[in-house]
């Protein structure tokens, strides 16, 4: 390329009506000619520019990174996004090589992307809010159909409100979760709640108690059978649970109870996705996402060999503890004005609660739990003797236990000095805990304390 040719006119004014910057440097680097485009996105007249090595300009901050280098040492076309003076430019290098007198160029295309940058940028940003406002739209109509249906979990607890913030977290994954706690603490209505809150909310949520359907006909419930698979088995075959859930939830609840001769089977299913019905070699593939849940411990069960230890393990990705409602008392009064409002719709009744009612209530230690409690506050509703529901409408149960602990606590200090008061509650407290617990470890643990902390209690007050 000929010194002539950097200084035809017709030349410059071609490339000086591009609106992109175009820069040549030669084999060692130096700048051999650039547009105007090209001077004006440097910041620099071409005096400036033409005649000095592209290492240098890079260093006096005109532009980077120094295309030109990067060409010259692949020997290769490369495109890179290039700054200068506060923009953003799309810079695509040509190593440019004339045969006929063997000299080699690097010719660089620049192009300014900063507006281009900044429209993606905020086109990004509106996406995402716009996400955030979809997402909590579709939580809004989750919670008003949940309110609706009566599936909305009540509480203000912080253990309460702790499982909420680690459903808001899981729903939306497909991991297998097992849900634990006392019969009658709404395990089945959190696995209702995961399932609504995923993104299989219009697929099937398909639930079975597996202690509740004979061993023998278990399998079939699960897993379905082959036409003429054994005697009295219907003549068409017949589908099963884990197959009518396809693309929804299958929630086996109290899974503790599965026959070990099903786990395998089962084990299977949670591996692989995949079972065959009964009397059938035809392996059938499914999507489901798994939730199980008991009120034993599976762990233990799994030391007494009454349950597979794969199988527990692929159960137990996410565990989720569900409490009692005695150890959440926050949770009581809301859950009792729910049901209120609740059968008071549904009977046309127009009752309340007496104060002294309530405070039996909160002091109650609902073994049942949730369930104990619905069913009471039902029984309350429909048996009243007045508009005003009041202590004499309970079960001589629950007053005996309520009048028991009030009598062992009393609100007065009754002539004795407040450390003594307050010795008589821990001393209380504790043989509770190891009533209830059986095991210092587990008894320290409920009441909040370390194990040696509850073992200097027990020498102190000789238990």
């Amino acid at each position: 390329m000929s010194k002539k040719f950097f200084e035809d006119k017709h030349f410059h004014h071609m490339f000086n009506y591009l609106k992109d910057g175009i820069f040549i440097a030669d084999h060692n680097g130096i700048a051999l000619w650039i547009n105007d485009t090209s001077s004006k996105q440097m910041g620099a007249p071409r005096s400036k520019v033409i005649g000095r090595s592209v290492s240098d300009l890079e260093k006096d901050g005109l532009f980077t990174p120094s295309i030109t280098n990067i060409v010259l040492e692949k020997r290769e076309t490369v495109t890179k996004v290039q700054t200068s003076k506060g923009r953003q430019y799309l810079a695509t290098g040509y190593f440019v090589e004339i045969k006929e007198d063997k000299t080699q160029y690097v010719l660089v295309n620049v192009k300014d992307i900063t507006d281009t940058v900044r429209s993606s940028l905020q086109l990004e940003k509106a996406e995402i809010l716009l996400q955030k406002y979809w997402d909590e739209l579709q939580e809004m109509k989750v919670k008003e159909s949940e309110k609706k249906n009566n599936q909305i979990i009540i509480g203000n607890s912080k253990k309460h409100e702790e499982i909420l913030d680690l459903i808001g977290r899981i729903a939306s994954l497909d991991v297998t979760i097992l849900l634990t706690g006392e019969t009658g603490v709404g395990k089945s209505m959190i696995a209702s709640m995961i399932h609504r809150r995923s993104n299989r909310t219009d697929k099937p949520f398909i639930q079975i108690n597996c202690g509740a359907i004979p061993e023998t006909l278990l399998e079939s419930e699960l897993f379905g059978y082959k036409k003429g698979a054994f005697t009295g088995a219907n003549s068409s075959g017949k589908i099963g649970l884990v197959e009518k859930a396809n693309g929804g939830t299958l929630f086996l609840d109290e899974i503790g109870e599965l026959p070990l001769t099903l786990q395998p089977k089962l084990l299977q299913l949670v591996q692989e996705k995949s079972f065959f019905p009964i009397g059938s070699t035809e392996l059938k593939q499914v999507d489901v996402r798994i939730i199980t849940a008991t009120h034993q411990s599976l762990l233990e069960m799994v030391q007494e060999k009454r349950f597979r230890e794969d199988l527990y393990y692929r159960l137990n990705v996410v565990s989720i503890q569900i409490p009692a409602l005695r150890e959440r008392k926050d949770d009581i009064i809301p859950l009792v004005f729910h049901y209120l409002e609740l059968f008071k719709t549904k009977y046309r009744k127009s009752t309340v609660l007496g104060k002294e009612l309530v405070d039996y209530l909160q002091h109650y230690s609902w073994p049942g739990n949730i369930r104990e409690l619905e069913n009471m506050i039902e029984r309350l509703v429909v048996t009243a003797k007045s508009d005003i529901i009041d202590k004499s409408d309970l079960s001589e149960k629950v007053l005996r236990e309520v009048q028991k602990n009030e009598s062992e606590f009393p609100p007065k200090l009754n002539g004795q000095s407040l450390p003594g008061y307050i010795e008589e509650i821990e001393k209380k407290l504790i043989i509770d805990a190891q009533k209830e617990h059986n095991s210092t470890r587990k008894a320290a643990k409920a009441l909040g304390i370390t194990q040696s902390s509850l073992i200097r209690r027990l020498q102190k007050y000789n238990l």
